[in-house]
């Protein structure tokens, strides 16, 4: 087989298998949006509910699972889909230079002005993070020797603390704050990298005003990453480096400009660095390579630059592991093996299936006296004990990965409302902050399910149309919305991580947004000349 006949394998094949994957999905999502909704809620002692209709345990972070109006959301969604597509063909001819800047101006003040109105303070493990770039900055490292061995169970997050302690050195040297609030206006200006990157992608690979214009106003509608910038945790500083990267080796693919490589390289492994998680990104990027560079000329120069991207980024976690070991003089020595998180996503929780059980995470790392091996053995055993249990009980496996499913991609506030308000407080919210936490969280939550349904909805449609139109750098996107959703079915369970991948998801589902307005449109037009004449 030549190289023009791989290469047309290759893209047909790439094509095929995350088109029916994705679509498939996304249908799913979209039907299930359409009859349940999921919530996080703080359910306090005594107010748990056990019936026929509800098992709502008792926990700081319940998740709790309703029924919805089938036919009102399907009325939500024809209004969403008319309104949007209206205002798109109204305004597709603004350049996209105002689109990008309209965009940016808007998520980074709406994203500062909750941050000011909410004054939520880092709590748990946010509150770790942060503390130990703090005394890092000021070249205190006491909290690594704390009683609770944080750092010592999870020494992943010691690269977003050197990213943190690189901030506050920086503003250190300018001025004094009271408290680390300006990381959470931080997390608005990334949010805002963030959505501009998704429109500059979808224009590149789309090439379409009217998509473009759909994606910037579903973007500005997107409420929940907005509410999320009050939670310190490395998700939105990593997706800025991880989103720019995939526009980078767009580029550089489609555009053969090796500037725009190295680029790809040196931001991915910056991503990894801030949050291991975007692993699932360099993934689906070299996945995306090797489907595209058999079109190209350069196959050598492409293998050699996926390396060095693999290598560097699995280089340089344990690079500033290494470094802060040598600045505290204490050895840290090896973290939770990801097979406990493996296992604990495969396991009951008090929340929901596969959310956070600390029994299958520091518990067996401290009962194994910090062995990161002997507690990966135990974990490959639990993982194996209920590998075994799900082929024997098929109706359980269905509710278990059902449920865990449900509760990361269709709790549609995605934790954003719920961490503002379990969270310490530098001071009292303002009303507005008070009321979208308080009185006013059952409307706020009811637009961000609606957002969300269209999202499902106009994504696996979006995903029909670049799958005709043979469009495989348009289907980037998808690629990483399937590597988190099989990393999320069988990892942690947790909505909030569910964010990136929402945001991802927009660009195809403007669109499908797009597709389904013409059809619309077209099929109006046709009745009335049928009826004219």
């Amino acid at each position: 087989m030549n190289k023009t006949k791989i290469a047309a394998f290759l893209e047909k094949a790439g094509l095929g298998v995350v088109c029916v994957l994705s679509a498939a999905i996304t249908f799913w999502l979209s039907l299930v949006s359409m009859l349940h909704t999921v919530t996080v809620e703080d359910i306090p002692e005594g107010k748990s509910i056990m019936s026929s209709l509800y098992y709502i345990r008792q926990d700081n972070e319940s998740v709790i699972y309703s029924n919805d109006s089938f036919f009102g959301n399907i009325i939500y969604l024809i209004l969403s889909v008319a309104a949007l597509y209206f205002l798109a063909k109204k305004l597709s001819n603004i350049r996209l230079r105002y689109k990008v800047l309209f965009i940016f101006v808007w998520t980074f003040l709406l994203g500062t002005i909750w941050v000011i109105s909410s004054q939520s303070a880092p709590t748990f493990d946010s509150f770790q993070v942060v503390s130990a770039a703090e005394g890092a900055a000021k070249n205190d490292f006491s909290i690594f020797n704390n009683d609770d061995h944080y750092f010592k169970d999870y020494s992943f997050q010691l690269g977003y603390v050197f990213f943190l302690e690189i901030i506050m050195r920086a503003v250190n040297a300018v001025s004094k704050p009271e408290n680390p609030l300006y990381l959470e206006v931080l997390n608005a200006f990334f949010l805002s990298v963030i959505n501009v990157f998704v429109l500059l992608i979808t224009d590149l690979t789309v090439k379409n005003k009217k998509v473009t214009t759909a994606l910037t106003l579903m973007l500005a509608l997107s409420f929940a990453p907005l509410v999320s910038c009050s939670f310190i945790y490395g998700i939105f500083p990593g997706m800025a480096f991880a989103i720019a990267a995939l526009y980078c080796e767009l580029r550089y693919l489609m555009d053969d400009k090796f500037g725009f490589g190295i680029a790809s390289v040196l931001l991915i492994a910056i991503a990894m660095t801030i949050k291991s998680n975007y692993l699932i990104w360099l993934i689906a990027m070299c996945l995306i390579a090797v489907v595209m560079m058999f079109k190209r000329k350069k196959m050598v120069l492409d293998c050699i630059l996926m390396a060095v991207a693999v290598i560097l980024s699995f280089s340089l976690q344990p690079a500033v592991k290494s470094m802060y070991e040598s600045r505290s003089g204490i050895d840290l020595g090896d973290s939770i093996p990801y097979a406990s998180w493996i296992a604990m996503g495969l396991c009951e929780s008090n929340s929901a299936p596969g959310w956070f059980n600390y029994t299958h995470t520091t518990q067996v790392f401290h009962d194994n006296n910090y062995d990161a091996d002997a507690t990966a053995e135990k974990s490959k055993a639990v993982i194996a004990e209920r590998l075994g249990y799900f082929a024997k009980n098929p109706q359980y496996r269905h509710d278990f990965f059902y449920k865990k499913l449900v509760s990361q991609w269709n709790e549609t506030s995605y934790e954003s409302i719920w961490n503002n308000t379990v969270r310490g407080q530098y001071k009292e919210k303002n009303s507005f902050a008070a009321w979208v936490c308080g009185d006013g969280s059952a409307k706020v939550k009811k637009i961000m399910d609606i957002w969300t349904q269209l999202l499902f909805a106009s994504f696996a449609v979006g995903i029909a149309v670049l799958f005709i139109k043979k469009n495989f750098p348009a289907m980037s996107l998808a690629v990483i919305f399937l590597g988190g959703f099989f990393y999320q079915l069988i990892s942690e369970g947790k909505s909030q991580y569910i964010v990136p991948y929402i945001i991802a998801m927009t660009g195809i589902a403007a669109c499908g947004i797009i597709f389904a307005g013409d059809r619309m449109s077209a099929l109006l037009t046709k009745n009335n000349r049928s009826s004219d004449e």
